[in-house]
């Protein structure tokens, strides 16, 4: 018989039989070498044990500080709420952060309509709508700093005015540039040299990653709307440096979602810009600062709505009414719980919450009154506010009633088709639409009556 070989470490293992029995081999346990220590264990070890404390994954000793006073009470805030148990912090440390991008969103919308007031920034306006969802959204104790993104916008334009306009003063002799010239080379330095872009397609469009203003100018991809905020912005730094001849203007345009013929839909494009006054190309839309905020908004309602939007009527909220019309029949496309609204294939989408806020904003930016408010009405249901869904939709009645709807403006949004819909499937969704409103009014009506019925003493109109 062959001798047998002394084991070794890199012997492999014989195979146990399936009867046979399992030990478990013993643990091997590595020291972390450390800078100016040797591997032997002497009393110098000891000294550092005691002195600090083991922490960390590799096995360091670090001296452990105490916090200072804005991270210890950043820290306290935290707590594990919510339906999944996510950290979150106390409502009193990210509300501030909301209610001051909700104050700055409003204030400089409310500036551009009324025309009082100095300049705002679109820039910075964008980015509180990004400020706010961040607060609600992530409940941080850390307001987003958008102070930051602005600061890249500015460094945008102070690379734009150090290189690029020298180089094209030169190549002209010296010659002042005209606007045309300055809006073609702006435009160079944007799309070509910094790369930024439209999405390929409109399904991305409906994200809220490219939309959001920080994301955005971070990734340099975003939906029309968002960029053009930022050309606005830059063409407002650009009026601030003394760059766009005193007197003259720069119309932004966005080109909406349409169909051309045979093509198909069209693709999502960048913005452009055109000297104010000039002639507009067919199929494009001057964009204001107002116009471009509320872009955004109505974008982040589309991305986050939790029911089937429909492309031909630009809105989703036929299956939200109907849904909460007709609950005690059908619970599909209703609320449960934590889980969101119950679909009716597939997993759960949107988000109610997110899709409340942006509405809550789009309605202050319309002024209090129009189709944003029977938008919020229904979703307030859904999220179980039954007295003031009730008092967002007996308003939006009144307003329709005095012939509000009529007098509406037809905002034409990027996301919005164009090409027109089929009058007669679009009144029979219309027909849907309102008696299905009419039978939610009636049961939130009702709804009211029992509870000032149940509060007075009285019964019921259930128990009679």
């Amino acid at each position: 018989a062959l001798p047998m070989a002394s084991a070794s470490l890199s012997t492999p293992l014989a195979r146990v039989g399936l009867g046979a029995r399992k030990t478990r081999a013993a643990r091997r346990v590595s020291t972390v070498a450390r800078a100016g220590k040797t591997d032997a264990v002497d009393d110098g070890d000891a000294d550092d044990a005691a002195g600090g404390k083991f922490m960390g994954r590799r096995g360091t000793y670090r001296e452990e500080a105490e916090d200072d006073a804005e991270t210890a009470a950043a820290r306290s805030s935290v707590k594990q709420q919510g339906g999944f148990g996510k950290p979150v912090t106390a409502k009193e440390t990210w509300q501030p952060f909301q209610r001051t991008a909700r104050a700055g969103l409003l204030e400089a919308a409310e500036g551009e309509r009324t025309g009082s007031g100095e300049s705002r920034d679109l820039v910075l306006t964008s980015l509180y709508i990004s400020m706010e969802d961040d607060a609600f959204k992530s409940r941080t104790a850390v307001c987003l700093p958008i102070a930051a993104y602005v600061k890249r916008v500015d460094k945008l334009m102070d690379e734009f005015t150090a290189r690029e306009l020298p180089a094209l003063v030169e190549s002209k002799g010296g010659a002042a540039l005209t606007t045309p010239e300055i809006i073609e080379a702006l435009e160079t330095h944007l799309f070509v040299t910094n790369k930024y872009c439209a999405p390929k397609g409109w399904r991305e469009l409906y994200s809220p990653y490219r939309t959001y203003f920080h994301n955005v100018v971070a990734q340099k991809v975003g939906i029309p709307a968002t960029l053009a905020a930022l050309y606005i912005g830059c063409v407002d730094r650009l009026r601030a440096k003394g760059v766009i001849p005193e007197g003259e203007g720069v119309d932004v345009l966005i080109r909406p979602k349409a169909r051309n013929g045979s093509a198909g839909v069209t693709a999502p494009v960048a913005p452009w810009g055109v000297p104010s006054g000039a002639t507009r190309p067919a199929n494009s839309v001057v964009c204001t600062h107002n116009t471009a905020l509320k872009l955004q908004l109505a974008a982040l309602k589309r991305a986050y709505w939790p029911w089937e939007w429909d492309d031909s009527r630009d809105s989703g909220v036929l299956l939200a009414v109907e849904a909460a019309a007709h609950r005690q029949e059908n619970r599909m496309n209703t609320a449960a719980g934590f889980v969101g609204i119950i679909q009716p294939s597939g997993r759960p989408f949107g988000d109610l919450p997110m899709a409340i806020l942006a509405t809550e904003r789009l309605l202050q930016l319309d002024g209090g009154e129009g189709y944003e408010q029977r938008d919020l009405g229904v979703l307030l249901f859904h999220d179980g506010k039954i007295k003031e869904a009730l008092e967002h939709l007996e308003a939006f009645e009144l307003w329709r009633e005095g012939g509000g709807d009529d007098a509406a403006p037809n905002l034409v949004s990027d996301v919005l088709n164009a090409g027109g819909t089929d009058a007669v499937l679009a009144a029979e969704l219309q027909v849907r639409e309102d008696e299905a409103l009419a039978k939610l009014m009636l049961d939130l009506r009702r709804m009211a009556l029992e509870e000032a019925l149940e509060s007075e003493g009285g019964i019921k109109s259930g128990d009679v």
